[in-house]
């Protein structure tokens, strides 16, 4: 009994020690990377504890390595803006000038009442208030109205080029 109290402390305190190492972030903000990682991490630290012969060292070096791993690959994606799109997508423009489009959220696999839900979490009764919505890489929903869009300086390359390919989409219709 001993044994399993001790095994449990030392798991828990290595798997603090990596989610920490990791960032902080809930996980309604994590990137699906970010989420593998901890699913995996928890599978792992499980194993010891089901079993008492089982050595310590064979979840804690793989904990460590799945934390390392991480890292890593969150140092690519800060250095790299396709890593950063391949690993963890890219916004997707779901709503151009008051209207949904539709191929987009068939990429997404979403439907249009997810969209009214989202936009009525961000207080938006009308989705012709909206003059480009978007679709995060988490997963939420960026709202750019026609007040707001000039003041907001604050677009990624991604959503640039995202923009860039539906004004040109425009143009050509």
């Amino acid at each position: 009994m001993l044994t399993i109290l001790i095994r449990t402390v030392l798991i828990y305190i290595i798997v603090t020690a990596a989610v920490r190492i990791m960032g902080k972030r809930q996980v309604s903000d994590m990137q699906t990377s970010e989420l593998v990682i901890t699913l995996i991490i928890s599978e792992v630290a499980s194993l010891p504890l089901e079993n008492a012969e089982r050595p310590l060292l064979n979840s804690l070096v793989p904990i460590m390595m799945i934390a390392a791993i991480e890292l890593l690959v969150s140092l690519l994606m800060m250095k790299s803006r396709k890593a950063r799109s391949l690993i963890c997508g890219h916004p997707i423009v779901v709503i151009k000038d008051g209207k949904m489009i539709d191929s987009q959220l068939r990429l997404l696999r979403i439907s249009r009442e997810d969209v009214y839900s989202l936009l009525r979490e961000k207080e938006i009764g009308d989705e012709s208030e909206v003059r480009y919505g978007i679709i995060e890489p988490n997963g939420t929903l960026s709202i750019l109205t026609a007040d707001n869009i000039s003041k907001n300086g604050i677009q990624s390359e991604d959503l640039k080029e995202e923009l860039a390919k539906l004004k040109e989409e425009g143009d050509e219709g």
